[in-house]
């Protein structure tokens, strides 16, 4: 919010600012804030010297003045109606109480809380100006309100400019004009003109007179001929605009069988209410700028007029006392000073004061800019300080103090503390909490204990000057809270408890003296999530047992490259190693069993069951069916999202020829280039342009492959998936615990059993790591440094030693023999905590599956979406250095958020590339998420309400849907069903429509906005019904329960009563009534619980049909994102409708299927675990056969009979670990769930 002004320093501004010369000036003096002052710059004039310092007179007629000793009612206006007799502005000022009946507490000297009103600037009122006006000669009014919260002051500020321009004057008093006139008078009416010139005084003695006579008409005085001798020789046809201009009209008329000319006076209406503005105001207007006029002449120019001086009162006591601020405390020594032409220190200004105040009106003028204008209250602060030390105030100086020692600082020690972590003061707006706190993390860990302090001190400065807990408690240190301790960590809310023991780690390595801080942050994160694991890592030092996964299961059996065929026997003989019946051999039956179950989605059913036949994925003719994706470790979604941007005809072709469209990664080239709102660096040029050199392969592969699947590239993958610029680097993966209760170390993020090797061979394998494994140096001194804080061994680390292992055991087959004895025994716990740091995957097949895990769903469709522009030159320049591309034009729409506050109404407008809508944990259709997510709604924290509508919308419009959720801390899935229509019409959600303006769609909303309302009461009142203490009980379930219970109770009694002795205590016995009673309200409640969902069914019904006649701007449902799972993982594919043979596909990785029929599609499949729709892409209807293609193939011909896939090898970063053979065809009708975990 801007900063205001209180009454006086308004006035002083209304006093000195010049509409004429506010262009020059560069701001409004009377609207706008003064910049703030910067004592090394040069001084800068408060008052442009060529401005009018107005002595305004009080235009009496106009005006509705205070009555003295009167107190403000809330019907109360007062107008004071002036003008300047030296500029001949003119300026009203009125005084609204009317605005709002429940605020009766105004403003003034009675208030001790509010000594005077403080104004806040809200807006221009008719802004537009007459055409023979120059911009800054248009008449303009000024609202403002008082920030007060009980008083309900409205000031409108009124500024016309004179009704006689200079030009004017000149025509009627320059002599040689005169002169002129009087001759063609001559020449006009012969002998009959006047004999002498008119005077300089004439004209505006004559036009006042005629004004004056019609105010108050006359008979005999409305009419004057053209050829009056007077008239003609003072005004002649020079003067026919001013004259009309005034009201004036011209006749010609029969006099005497001749034709002649008159003009006839104004006709103003009678004298009405002074806040109505019509001719007679502007005749009276006139009346006062001629009275100013023909009194500016010299005394003996004006011997013989006809005019009788108007000596009106001066203004502004009349503008003081209806401001209420007539008699305000005034510091002694200053009580006479000129305020309209001493200019005081612009920190007075700065605080909306001036600088007679006393003390007591300094503080309150500092209160209230602090609170309406927070983002610079250091700045206030700033100049309560010098003020207090240059008034030489003790009460200023001991408040200033006060305030210092409650944390408020200025803006100089705000600018320190921002240069001290090396940020740029100016871009303070801009950066967030968590970059600042970034800083001061970096800066603590290379400086001393007393700089950490002080680093600390600069930090508790810039969160006191931002107002930030999260900042204020990084410096203080402490941790108390779930979101400290995450901050702690440097961890999101949504990660894994697998997370925290690794960050733990990392902390404690680089600063032992935190160890206890960490625990602490351990605990807190344990008991808001009521992680056990957590709890046991905060008192042992380890995590209990995770859910396994496929590379904890492979490790299980020492298998290090799970992208090669096993020999089932050989996994068999493994298992049968372990006794039956133990716990080790009930882990090794699951590891077995996710194995078996790996290996036929990788290589067949027939792999792992030779007696199963074989089964093609695809039946159809290459040259019309799309080729399928093979799915190379989570990457289901990744292949979803591959298959539908193919399907999109610009963005496949600009892919397809991409190297015309190359962006130049040169310095210069990218000096201006903005991709998010980032600048983009050359390194994320040369990445994104190597990820679309890998897609142009694909969608290559994709068009000419003679086979029915194709692969996409590991790098591919890899730059889709992994947001780092750098794909080879490996991804922050979920922890696995490798504490010395494992022997083996871990692969892939998971612990290995098996036998261990003899010591020395142990010894010489990590001797002996071959020069290509992933063990480097650094992270054995890491794991060195970490084994030193324990009590145990140092473990071996687990590639060498499976690379050592595999060299010595394995047969011809290249299958690892089985172990020729039991694995040993694990040892004890150690009870000190020995937290070690887990192994990173890998292999990079395995970074590819750790980023899939981690990555929500609509984050890999914007991360492609900003790979392809970053590698592109952009086509223009959008909003905020935003660059324009194809991508842009393709899905991003233009969203405006209108948030209305109490100072005024606030657009912000966004670029999108999707809409994210919920479902509510209730079936809905699309239109309901929609309306939900566009319609009315609170602004966070309060104060106003906000709601987004579509400037301009997007050709191809994605929307995501969020389907993870949190209860009581706990992620929940939501399963709800979204109905979708294969028309959808946007109108609703846009700005204007071909049919409708923007005031008629938002009538349409505000009548769904009331219904929508009406739901969200019956919603909350639902809720309410269906939340108890008891899981799965709604509130009519409990009181059944327990009509039932009360029911046994009674009954059971009488049999008690009997097996007791007389001594003994009784329970009551409950009343016979109670239980029907509480089952008869009970039937009652879920009767209203059946009322309201068939309440807000209809609701939901109604609020859609407002818009049912909103058909302008139709979308066509092309793509529809599937998953099949819950929080812990699932399965993605992609409907897709091919506009050009008008029929449904199923793309499920290897397979791609037709779709039978539509309702597999559309509607909601029944079951624990069904089928959602996670994102769904409408395309304009006008453009679905120019935007979409979804079959796009001329295969090449291949020299085999028999189709196998095609391998798209990497073209850099080669891994022997991740070739993976072509696949042998199987059967994936049944749709397999593997691991994916979608954010919130």
């Amino acid at each position: 919010m801007a900063p205001g002004k209180t009454a006086p320093r308004l006035l002083q501004d209304l006093f000195t600012y010049d509409p004429r010369y506010e262009e020059g000036a560069g701001r409004n003096l009377l609207t706008s804030p003064p910049p703030p002052h910067n004592s090394k710059a040069p001084p800068v004039a408060a008052v442009p010297s060529r401005n009018c310092r107005h002595n305004l007179f009080t235009k009496s007629e106009q005006s509705l003045l205070p009555v003295a000793g009167q107190e403000p009612s809330p019907n109360t206006v007062h107008k004071v109606a002036s003008y300047c007799v030296k500029c001949r502005w003119h300026v009203d000022v009125l005084v609204d109480h009317r605005t709002d009946a429940a605020k009766v507490q105004s403003c003034g000297k009675g208030n001790e809380d509010y000594a005077l009103h403080h104004f806040l600037y809200h807006g221009e009122d008719g802004a537009t100006g007459t055409a023979r006006l120059e911009p800054q000669l248009r008449p303009r009014t000024y609202i403002f309100r008082c920030s007060a919260p009980e008083c309900a002051v409205r000031l409108r500020v009124s500024m016309k400019p004179p009704c006689f321009s200079e030009q004017d004057i000149d025509t009627l008093t320059n002599q040689a004009q005169l002169r002129r006139r009087w001759e063609a008078a001559k020449q006009t009416a012969g002998d009959r003109a006047d004999a002498s010139m008119a005077r300089r005084v004439d004209a505006p003695d004559y036009l006042n007179t005629y004004l004056q006579d019609s105010l108050k008409p006359a008979k005999g005085k409305a009419r004057i001929p053209l050829l009056n001798k007077k008239f003609l020789k003072t005004f002649g046809q020079d003067c026919d605009s001013i004259l009309r201009r005034l009201g004036f009209e011209k006749h010609r008329e029969e006099e005497d069988d001749t034709v002649v000319e008159a003009w006839y006076l104004p006709k103003p209406e009678e004298a009405a209410s002074p806040l109505e503005t019509t001719l007679r105001t502007k005749i009276e207007d006139a009346r006062y700028e001629l009275n100013t006029i023909i009194l500016d002449m010299p005394e003996s120019e004006r011997v013989g007029c006809r005019h009788q001086p108007m000596y009106p009162t001066p203004s502004r006591g009349d503008m003081e006392r209806a401001l209420a601020c007539a008699d305000y405390a005034k510091v002694k020594g200053r009580e006479t000073r000129s305020t309209n032409h001493e200019e005081d220190h612009p920190y007075y200004a700065s605080l909306g004061a001036v600088g007679d105040f006393d003390d007591a009106l300094i503080l309150f003028a500092f209160s209230r800019q602090g609170a309406v204008d927070i983002e610079n209250k250091a700045y206030y602060f700033e100049c309560l300080q010098d003020l207090a030390t240059g008034r030489q105030s003790d009460m200023l100086e001991m408040q200033v103090a006060m305030l210092a020692s409650q944390g408020l600082t200025s803006k100089r020690e705000a600018e320190r503390a921002y240069q001290y972590f090396g940020i740029d003061p100016t871009h303070a707006s801009v950066i967030g909490d968590d970059h600042i706190i970034g800083c001061f993390r970096s800066r603590l860990a290379d400086v001393s204990v007393i700089q950490a302090e002080e680093a600390r001190k600069q930090l508790r400065v810039l969160g006191d000057v931002r107002e930030s807990e999260k900042i204020r408690a990084e410096a203080s240190g402490s941790i108390e809270t779930y979101e400290q301790a995450m901050a702690f960590f440097d961890l999101d809310p949504g990660v894994a408890d697998d997370f925290v023991p690794t960050m733990y780690s990392l902390k404690t390595q680089d600063n032992p003296s935190s160890i206890e801080t960490a625990r602490r942050a351990v605990e807190i994160i344990a008991e808001a999530r009521k992680s056990e694991r957590l709890h046991h890592f905060a008192k042992f030092g380890t995590m209990s047992d995770p859910e396994m996964d496929v590379g904890d299961a492979y490790a299980l059996f020492d298998q290090t490259d799970r992208t090669v065929p096993l020999d089932p026997a050989v996994l068999e003989s493994v298992l049968s190693t372990y006794e039956i019946g133990t716990s080790e051999r009930l882990r090794m039956e699951k590891a077995h069993a996710l194995i078996q179950y790996d290996q036929s989605q990788r290589f067949g059913d027939n792999h792992v069951n030779p007696n199963r036949s074989e089964v093609r994925r695809n039946l159809y003719p290459l040259n019309t069916w799309p080729v399928g994706l093979r799915n190379i470790g989570n990457t289901c979604y990744l292949n979803s999202v591959l298959q539908f941007l193919f399907t999109i005809k610009p963005l496949r072709n600009l892919i397809l020829d991409i190297e015309k469209h190359m962006q130049d990664p040169s310095p210069e080239a990218l000096k201006n280039k903005k991709v998010g709102r980032m600048l983009v660096t050359a390194e994320r040029v040369l990445t994104a342009q190597k990820f679309v050199r890998e897609l142009r392969a694909l969608f290559e592969q994709m068009t000419t492959a003679s086979t029915e699947t194709v692969q996409p590239a590991i790098d591919l993958a890899s730059l889709a998936l992994c947001k780092s610029d750098n794909p080879v680097e490996s991804v922050q993966s979920p922890l696995k615990d490798t504490t010395d209760d494992v022997g083996l170390g871990t692969i892939d993020g998971a612990a290995v059993s098996g036998p261990v090797l003899p010591p020395a061979a142990m010894q010489s394998a990590l001797a002996e790591v071959p020069a290509g494994s992933v063990m480097t140096g650094e992270e054995t001194k890491s794991a060195d440094s970490i084994m030193e804080n324990g009590d145990v061994n140092p473990i071996t680390p687990a590639d060498a030693v499976m690379a050592d292992d595999g060299l010595t055991s394995k047969g011809e087959s290249g299958i690892p023999a089985p172990p020729t004895r039991p694995p040993p025994i694990p040892p004890r716990s150690d009870p000190k905590p020995a937290v070690k740091p887990a192994v990173q995957p890998s292999t990079k097949i395995g970074r590819i599956e750790e980023s899939a895990r981690q990555q929500d769903a609509a984050e890999v469709m914007a991360n492609i979406f900003d790979l392809v522009s970053c590698a592109i030159t952009g086509d223009n320049i959008l909003r905020e250095g935003e660059q324009g591309d194809a991508i842009k034009k393709l899905f991003f729409g233009d969203v405006t958020t209108v948030m209305e506050k109490p100072d005024g109404v606030q657009k912000v407008q966004e670029l999108r590339d999707h809409f994210l809508v919920a479902t509510g944990q209730r079936d809905r259709s699309l239109y309901a998420t929609l309306d939900e997510d566009f319609g009315l709604g609170e602004i966070e924290g309060g104060g106003g309400t906000r709601y987004d509508y579509v400037e301009q919308a997007a050709p191809i419009q994605i929307i995501n849907v969020k389907r993870l959720q949190f209860n009581k801390g706990q992620p929940v899935y939501d399963h709800s069903h979204i109905g979708l229509e294969k028309t959808m019409y946007l109108d609703r959600y846009l700005a204007r429509t071909p049919t409708l303006d923007e005031a008629q769609l938002l009538e349409l909303r505000k009548a769904q906005w009331a219904k929508q309302k009406e739901l969200r009461e019956l919603d909350a009142k639902r809720t309410k019904l269906q939340t108890t203490g008891m899981e799965g009980m709604n509130l009519p379930d409990c009181l059944e329960a327990t009509s039932e219970f009360v029911y046994s109770l009674a009954a059971e009694k009488p049999e008690h009563e009997q097996s007791l002795s007389s001594s003994q205590d009784l329970l009551p016995t409950p009343p016979p009534e109670l239980s029907d009673a509480l089952h008869s309200r009970a039937a009652n409640l879920a009767a209203d619980l059946s009322g309201i969902d068939g309440q807000m069914a209809t609701l939901e019904s109604e609020i859609n049909t407002v818009f049912k006649d909103c058909t302008s701007v139709p979308y066509r449902l092309h793509a529809i994102f599937t998953h099949r799972g819950d929080v812990k993982g699932g399965h993605y594919w992609i409907y897709i409708y091919d506009f050009q043979n008008n029929d449904w596909r199923v793309y499920n990785d290897e397979r791609v299927d037709p779709v039978v029929e539509e309702s597999m599609v559309l509607d909601k499949e029944e079951g624990t675990r069904p089928k959602v729709s996670t994102g769904v892409v409408y395309v304009r209807a006008d453009l679905v056969d120019e935007y979409t293609e979804a079959v796009c193939r001329r295969p090449e011909k291949s020299d085999e009979d028999v189709q196998t896939d095609v391998e798209m090898k990497d073209a850099a970063f080669a891994d022997a670990n991740d070739e993976i053979p072509a696949l042998e065809p199987v059967d994936l009708r049944d749709v397999p769930v593997i691991e994916g975990v979608e954010k919130e």
